[in-house]
């Protein structure tokens, strides 16, 4: 599923790359978002060459980046997807990256995986504008490297796992849509889905390289650039950290309310104690209940600026 919108510069190269794929079973499903560049001229001349590149009519206006994935996932349902895989137009995808993640998925008991949401994601390499690699691990250079084994309850907090970076199965997806209003990251909502209804799988490898340059809508900053940004920029961090607190706690109640209406699946044990922390003791009316249940609760941000952060927001008054 590729959203495009203004990706004339980098869009041949990601195109180039995966049609490369050493698995060559794929379909890749183009959803423009009202460009004006030369975007859809270059999806149309690759999708000439090779078949499998599909582009859907453009959106007449512009929706932004979550409707258009979910535009694309609503498509990809409706032509039979048995896995999907979201894409940036600006990265490149290493050749192996479809073989390995699909595999990753397989892994999983066949039978079980094929009615219960499987994702798997995969380490990226940063690169810059020109294609030179900026730093060889993006875990590694977000201060997360323990996210290239796996994930745990950080996930209902925050989400360090790019959209580009994964690869998930039909049941994965038909539990994901429609989003519901208050889900902001299309990302972040299918892989808390997947971990807390379903299996996560990391492949600790490099698979994407993730291009970062001045356009980026989410980019990758390192452990120095957000120091320096912590500490020259506080206001700013505690706004954004605040925003991101409000819809750590939308999301956990949009899965609540998912679940209860998709009786086929349900919550895992653990995961549904997190969740439960997470509304009760992050959501907590009282600032003590909340400091409580950053400080001694299992749901918490990976990284010490990130939980200072969040002690801060559950300090302060509710909004």
């Amino acid at each position: 599923m590729l959203a495009t919108c203004q990706g004339a510069p980098f869009l041949d190269e990601l195109l180039t790359s995966l049609r490369a794929q050493t698995d060559p079973d794929w379909v890749v499903l183009v959803s423009d978002d009202a460009s004006t560049d030369r975007s859809a001229e270059i999806v149309m001349r690759h999708a000439a060459e090779d078949s499998r590149v599909v582009m859907l009519e453009s959106c007449p206006h512009r929706i932004g980046i979550r409707e258009n994935f979910g535009r694309l996932m609503a498509a990809a349902l409706e032509r039979g997807a048995a896995l999907f895989a979201l894409c940036d137009q600006d990265d490149v995808w290493l050749p192996t990256k479809i073989e390995r993640l699909r595999a990753a998925v397989q892994s999983c008991n066949s039978a079980w995986a094929s009615a219960q949401p499987v994702l798997a994601y995969a380490d990226l390499r940063l690169i810059d504008e020109e294609g030179l690699e900026l730093a060889p691990s993006h875990f590694r250079h977000a201060g997360a490297d323990c996210v290239r084994k796996g994930v745990g309850p950080w996930l209902l907090a925050h989400n360090l796992i790019p959209g580009c970076a994964i690869v998930g199965n039909r049941a994965l997806l038909e539990l994901a849509v429609p989003f519901p209003p208050a889900i902001h990251h299309h990302d972040w909502w299918l892989l808390v889905l997947a971990a807390a209804a379903g299996r996560v799988v990391a492949v600790d490898a490099v698979l994407t390289e993730y291009r970062q340059h001045g356009a980026n809508a989410i980019g990758a900053a390192g452990p120095w650039r957000r120091a320096w940004r912590f500490v020259t920029g506080f206001p700013a961090q505690l706004r954004r950290a605040r925003e991101q607190y409000a819809l750590a706690l939308a999301q956990a109640e949009a899965l609540v309310e998912r679940m209860g209406e998709r009786t086929e699946h349900s919550l895992d044990p653990a995961w549904s104690e997190w969740v439960a922390a997470a509304r009760t003791g992050l959501g907590g009316e009282r600032s003590f209940t909340r400091l409580r249940a950053v400080l001694r609760g299992p749901v918490r941000r990976l990284g010490f600026a990130r939980n200072v952060l969040m002690l801060a927001i559950a300090a302060l008054p509710r909004a």
